[in-house]
């Protein structure tokens, strides 16, 4: 009987081949669950307050572009030189959140507008990277 394959060899291989479709591949290696609770899957994601994406914004003065590196950091305006509180961001208008990873243009949102006048997610298009504002507010929220 050499030669024919046994009923558990035949069984292993058509197992093997069903598994094989399933199995994930190389093309997304850092894979994570953005946030679990709203069940959506990207490559990377991060949450917190401090951790927002950069930021552009309009002066209110001389409606210049006013480029924010950082969440916590000031928003100083290259032409008229007026200087705004990082807390401000809220009451200038936001032209965009860029992504950190592809610098892109990043849909983004307000799920709480009685709470917070500046968005709480932000998702690039491009490389699906994700921010998500912190929903339990720990301690660090302590602007709210």
């Amino acid at each position: 009987m050499s030669g024919t394959p046994s009923g558990d060899s035949a069984l292993k291989r058509a197992v093997g081949k069903v598994v094989s479709w399933f199995q994930a591949g190389d093309e997304l290696e850092g894979f994570t669950l953005s946030v679990p609770d709203a069940q959506t899957t990207t490559v990377d994601s991060v949450q917190g307050p401090g951790k927002r994406p950069p930021a552009i914004a309009r002066c209110g003065g001389c409606a210049s572009l006013i480029p924010q590196r950082t969440a916590r950091t000031s928003l100083d305006c290259p032409d008229c030189h007026r200087e705004y509180d990082e807390r401000e961001l809220g009451s200038l208008e936001l032209v965009a959140l860029m992504c950190p990873r592809c610098r892109v243009p990043m849909d983004h949102g307000i799920r709480h507008p009685m709470l917070f006048d500046t968005p709480e997610w932000a998702t690039c298009p491009d490389c699906q990277y994700h921010w998500d504002l912190d929903h339990w507010f720990p301690a660090e929220n302590s602007w709210i």
